[in-house]
């Protein structure tokens, strides 16, 4: 291959790391101001920002504590939107360039290693972006939406709170599910390209096949978790973790059919 096509597989991984990291980065903040947001419209906050606009009626604008939290409010709401759709666009892109780098990589002997490369992107993504954003809230005369509860949950900070809270019994069996066996399939068939380790790799990777969809359904208990018991007071989001997770697995399971079926390795 030529070193036209090299730098152009550099501009590929450079893009692709590139994006991978600005969607997760903008999901982080959108979480973020997402926090902020729903905190201030927390009882104990609606209560003040009442009392403040009853104040700076009666002083007719010597007293503009509400008008000012208005804008605050605002502020936030048009940050949060802001890293929303850069996430949105960010997620986008890297599919995109994920498509064409393997359209470009196709037929060639570094197909293999690009779907892996892109594959272990998605699942490093997959597992710290938030996967799930829940709000509980109530409409309340007088004071408006009243926000009671707001939970935002990747896989990794899910663990943690499990383990955290003592809940071994739950955290362990997704710890190994969730990221062990991703990590340990993705390092086995990085070692299945390599030709002089390629049998051993292979023998151990068949076995790990059958536990291939237990990924999924690690990530469809978390969300099902999650969104037990909802109804008109509770809105939920789906965060970009999901569809890097989900990418992950496709890719995945695709390399290990390939390795394991090739009779070139």
């Amino acid at each position: 291959m030529s070193k036209k096509f090299y730098i152009i597989y550099t501009i590929f991984s450079l893009i692709l790391i590139l994006t991978s990291w600005i969607a997760y980065s903008a999901a982080c903040n959108y979480e973020r101001q997402t926090q902020i947001f729903t905190d201030r419209l927390k009882a104990e906050d609606k209560i003040v920002s009442v009392f403040k606009q009853i104040t700076e009626g009666i002083l007719f604008g010597q007293y503009s504590g509400h008008s000012k939290e208005k804008q605050e409010l605002e502020a936030i709401i048009k940050q949060k939107q802001y890293y929303k759709n850069l996430s949105i666009i960010a997620t986008v892109s890297f599919f995109i360039m994920m498509l064409m780098f393997l359209v470009f990589t196709y037929k060639t002997n570094l197909f293999l290693p690009t779907m892996l490369m892109i594959s272990l992107i998605s699942l490093l993504v997959g597992l710290f972006a938030p996967i799930l954003m829940m709000v509980a809230y109530q409409e309340i005369p007088t004071f408006g939406k009243v926000v009671f509860m707001f939970q935002s949950k990747g896989i990794i900070s899910t663990l943690a709170t499990l383990w955290e809270s003592d809940n071994l019994f739950v955290a362990l069996p997704l710890i190994i599910f969730s990221v062990m066996i991703p990590i340990l399939k993705t390092i086995l068939m990085g070692i299945a390209l390599i030709k002089p380790l390629a049998a051993k790799s292979i023998e151990i990777i068949k076995p790990l096949g059958k536990w291939s969809m237990a990924d999924v359904f690690v990530v469809a208990l978390l969300l099902t978790y999650f969104t037990t018991n909802q109804d008109n007071s509770t809105h939920s989001e789906v965060g970009i973790g999901l569809y890097f997770f989900l990418v992950y697995v496709i890719l995945s399971m695709i390399v290990a059919l390939l390795i394991a079926g090739s009779d070139k390795v």
